[in-house]
């Protein structure tokens, strides 16, 4: 299943791209989405799907685009990371909380 299928809970009516990767289309966006799949299906973490689809399709909101908080960020590392490190793996260098702010973050965004 498409990552972007497992994601529809959390579209919003506009998102915006490019994203902070650069990915102009839903399908690049679906791609690089597609990696993180078996951690959804595992749900390691209920923050996971609204940090991955806020980062990689973000809500569209007067032209820009809405970056997740680094509490969300936070919660869904805290919840997968362990997780990952058993497979010997690390949380994604890219999806490092400390690239998150928690500025002008709205209380939906934090759960």
């Amino acid at each position: 299943m498409k990552m972007i299928l497992m994601l529809t809970y959390f579209f919003f009516f506009s998102i915006f791209l490019p994203n902070i990767f650069v990915h102009k289309t839903q399908d690049e966006a679906n791609l690089a989405l597609d990696h993180f799949t078996p951690l959804v299906q595992l749900e390691c973490s209920a923050h996971l799907k609204p940090f991955l689809c806020s980062v990689y399709l973000p809500k569209c909101v007067f032209g820009k685009g809405l970056t997740p908080c680094r509490t969300l960020c936070e919660k869904a590392q805290s919840g997968c990371e362990p997780l990952m490190n058993r497979f010997g793996l690390n949380w994604p260098e890219n999806l490092k909380c400390e690239h998150f702010l928690d500025v002008n973050c709205k209380k939906e965004m934090l759960l």
